[in-house]
């Protein structure tokens, strides 16, 4: 088992990874109220049917605010209080809804996390961001309060879909991508294992893409600097997931690859560098193309959260494993997204 501290002003984060953690539920303190995703909960529910236990609906269409409201009735129905313990268990959307939760009812009760899907265990439940979506654009509505723990328990990524899976693997190469060369390297070299869930590969690729984004985040928790690289591949990409109602993970693919053209063409990535990022990808099973209109892309992309004014930031790199924050007026946002598309 790996173990990982996420330390900020507000405290720290025990961060696991590991297999069978769940069972270490009956040791909590109080007992916690579970926020389960239903697939989740549909698979393990002899690991939760003896906690207070609340479905969370599965798909970004219910990441809402009134998913958020119906959760909030049921925990007064079972008179939560603020000495109560809330665990979110499941992928991004059950973290980022229990996160939210627990950080605005009663005015913020204490809160962890149960990561059952790589895009989660890799990416979404750490770092403290939390919340849900507005007309389909992403976690427009949304608060940064840290869980006193994650737990990323790889014994649960056993049931998840294929193609869920696969789409974790985009996030996993994103930290290669921004920070880190050689673990590109890694991946390059134990992709198959990766695929098939070998488990010592597993633990070491959640725990090196954890330790990277704690790393992060500690230096810039609330995202008025270096964490802004950990949205590489994410603006294009978020644009492409509403638009194509494709995975997180796939959309993100294709805006990695965008990004790194992007770069390539402003001299600061080599071709070499925009073959091997592709290549990667293309060898996890993930999309690196897709038909895309580039102005329904641009209209979604004029309301992205990172938008400034009439400019928005956007993550480059500077040849593989060195992110960097480039502001990029829309309108040539605009003319890149024609070239591109």
């Amino acid at each position: 088992m790996h173990q990982i501290k996420l330390t900020t002003p507000a405290g720290t984060t025990d961060i696991e990874v590991g297999e069978f953690l769940s069972s270490g539920l009956g040791r909590l303190d109080p007992l916690p109220v579970l926020l389960v995703d239903e697939n989740v909960l549909g698979h393990y529910n002899h690991l939760f049917s003896q906690y207070p236990c609340i479905a969370v609906p599965s798909g970004e269409p219910h990441k809402t605010l009134q998913t958020v409201e119906n959760i909030y009735r049921e925990l007064v129905r079972l008179e939560v209080d603020r000495t109560s313990l809330l665990v979110g268990i499941g992928g991004g959307l059950a973290t980022d809804v229990a996160g939210f939760v627990a950080s605005t009812f009663l005015r913020e009760i204490r809160f962890g996390f149960i990561s059952s899907t790589l895009l989660g265990q890799v990416d979404a439940s750490i770092g403290g961001k939390n919340g849900v979506n507005l007309d389909g654009y992403k976690n427009m509505i949304g608060t940064i309060r840290q869980p006193s723990f994650v737990w990323c328990d790889l014994s649960l990524l056993a049931t998840l879909e294929r193609r869920e899976y696969i789409s974790g693997i985009a996030e996993v190469i994103k930290y290669g991508a921004i920070r880190d060369v050689n673990f590109l390297d890694y991946l390059q070299r134990h992709m198959t294992g990766l695929l098939n869930l070998d488990g010592e590969i597993l633990r070491e690729v959640v725990a090196t893409c954890a330790a990277i984004k704690v790393e992060v985040v500690q230096e810039d928790e609330k995202e008025s600097g270096l964490r802004r690289i950990l949205n590489f591949g994410h603006t294009i990409g978020h644009a492409i997931e509403r638009d194509q109602k494709v995975l997180h993970g796939e959309a993100i693919s294709i805006g990695m690859v965008m990004a790194a053209r992007i770069s390539n063409s402003l001299g600061l990535l080599p071709g070499s560098g925009v073959d091997l990022l592709t290549g990667l990808l293309k060898s996890a099973g993930l999309p690196v193309e897709i038909s895309l209109d580039p102005e329904r892309i641009f209209d979604n992309i004029r309301k992205d959260k990172k938008k400034a004014g009439e400019t928005i930031q956007f993550v480059l790199v500077d040849g593989l494993g060195k992110a960097i924050v480039k502001p990029i007026p829309l309108a040539e946002i605009k003319q890149i997204l024609h070239d591109l598309c």
